[in-house]
């Protein structure tokens, strides 16, 4: 084993914690995603369930439009933040496997410079410690993506929250075209008994 298979096994450690940490980011992104839905559609349907006083339909409309315009900026920013997060990951990742290939190119002009074989026998030795860690840094990315299939595994339902809010928004929207149409009849007849 030489140098440059130690440095195979830190370059693909970097690249699991690399994965590891973009895993988190999307995992992120996805439950808060289902955190703004769900309470989205638990403020839409806490308008519609109760007649509050002085609230019409089309105050109730605006409010579920200003809830779901609020909705998506926060979800467009936390899907901005997490792609940041992941281009930092990928710089960063970068920048170490970047030093990795420079500590290799050094070792390797060193011990020609030298006529020595140390630095390469120092590394056979620490082999068996990279290799572990590289063990565990794959136990980590299989645990990592275990927890983000439990999140993501509950996107059916974030589907599911998103279609109904859809149809009651719409329903309200119904009901206050239907309301402003019937005020329209009511304004006209009241307008043509007067004249």
């Amino acid at each position: 084993m030489s140098t440059q298979s130690f440095s195979s096994v830190a370059h693909h450690v970097v690249g699991q914690y690399g994965e590891i940490g973009k895993i988190l980011a999307g995992t992120y992104r996805t439950g808060v995603t289902r955190l703004v839905n769900g309470a989205n559609t638990r403020y839409v349907s806490f308008l519609n369930s109760r007649k509050l006083p002085l609230v019409t339909d089309s105050v109730k409309a605006s409010l579920i439009d200003a809830q779901t315009k609020f909705a998506n900026m926060v979800e467009g920013g936390i899907a901005g933040g997490t792609t940041r997060v992941e281009q930092a990951i990928d710089l960063v990742a970068g920048g170490v496997n970047g030093g990795i290939k420079r500590a290799v190119a050094t070792v390797e002009r060193v011990e020609s410079a030298l006529k020595t074989n140390a630095i390469t026998t120092v590394g056979q030795l620490t082999l068996p410690v990279a290799q572990v860690s590289l063990a565990i840094a794959n136990r980590a990315v299989e645990g990592t993506k275990r927890l983000s299939a439990r999140v993501i595994g509950a996107e059916r339902q974030v589907e599911e929250a998103v279609a109904t809010t859809k149809r009651v928004v719409k329903r309200t929207a119904s009901k206050t075209v239907g309301t402003a149409k019937k005020t329209v009849r009511t304004v006209k007849a009241k307008a043509k008994a007067r004249a």
